[in-house]
């Protein structure tokens, strides 16, 4: 018998101030401490994330909080460790550098005690630009920096559509039905892959689990300006169409239909760029158009 209802875990990678602000975000929940517990993954980080959360652990006795160094490097590998280490039937992954509201714990107690049908579950995610919000960035293309938002409504999920790594919640009973997150996708210390949330939900609705999103389990992704640098956003695209391309790897037909749809997409976003500059959003445009060609590199040379 698990002595929890939930765990939250937060896989973390040298964001140590950033985890701070998350980690006394939690502390400030409103519903009982007893009913959930906190882990602290850290996946080999070189700055000073262990001394943050020791330090949240020694002035927080009354919260259920574990740190614990996962050494294979790579977020797939911490969050299966997250897994295998909760003390309850449900996991709830958050991100480092996320602001909560201090009801976010217990909109999610309160839903897994309501709805014990619902095995996976998404929370709404808004992004907080740490300088003012940069209107270069087309709306199309803000999912990439995090936002998720489904409505204002509980409803299941679309087909093609999923939880977000930020705010997803998981029974881990799903775990023993469609296995764990892919390692060889997912971010790799500085390596900014991704897909292995698609991934493993595509297998959990394969095995005939329903996907649910949750409106009101929502919170806020920060931003800081090192993420609108060149050079990160071209290495977070790329790693967009590398992922692709090893989701579907050995798949000749998978493959062939992802890269069309990727074709179909850059056409897509040539129409889009164009409507942009019309509109006097030059730098909206070509951002767009560089996002495409990254992702388009990224595939055909993964």
């Amino acid at each position: 018998m698990h002595r929890n209802l939930l765990t939250i875990a937060i896989c973390t990678y040298n964001r140590a101030d950033y985890l701070q602000d998350t980690l006394s975000d939690l502390g400030l929940q409103s519903c009982d401490f007893n009913k959930f517990e906190i882990l602290v993954i850290d996946n080999n980080c070189t700055d000073h994330t262990e001394a943050i959360a020791l330090e949240f652990a020694e002035g927080r006795p009354d919260i259920s909080f574990r740190y614990i160094l996962e050494e294979n490097q790579g977020l797939s590998h911490a969050r299966n460790r997250a897994v295998k280490e909760a003390d309850s039937d449900a996991v709830l992954f958050i991100d480092d550098d996320v602001n909560l509201p201090a009801r976010f714990v217990g909109v999610a107690i309160e839903k897994l005690s309501r709805q014990p049908e619902v095995l996976c579950a998404g929370g709404r995610i808004q992004v907080a630009f740490e300088d003012s919000d940069p209107d270069w960035i087309p709306a199309e293309l803000m999912p990439m920096f995090g936002l998720h938002d489904l409505g204002d409504k509980d409803r299941r999920y679309p087909s093609g559509n999923f939880p977000r790594g930020g705010n997803m919640l998981i029974r881990k009973k799903v775990f023993d039905r469609a296995g764990l997150f892919r390692t060889d996708l997912g971010r790799v210390g500085s390596q900014l892959l991704g897909s292995e949330e698609k991934e493993f939900f595509d297998r959990a609705r394969r095995k005939g689990i329903e996907l649910h999103y949750w409106a009101d389990l929502e919170l806020w992704h920060r931003i800081g300006r090192v993420r609108l640098t060149k050079s990160y956003l071209r290495d977070q695209s790329v790693g967009i169409g590398a992922s692709e391309r090893l989701r579907v790897q050995g798949m000749p037909v998978r493959t062939a239909l992802k890269f069309t749809s990727e074709l179909v997409k850059f056409g897509g976003s040539l129409i889009l760029a164009m409507r942009y500059r019309l509109e006097g959003r030059k730098m909206a445009a070509g951002f767009l158009l560089l996002f495409r060609r990254w992702v388009l590199r990224g595939f055909l040379n993964p």
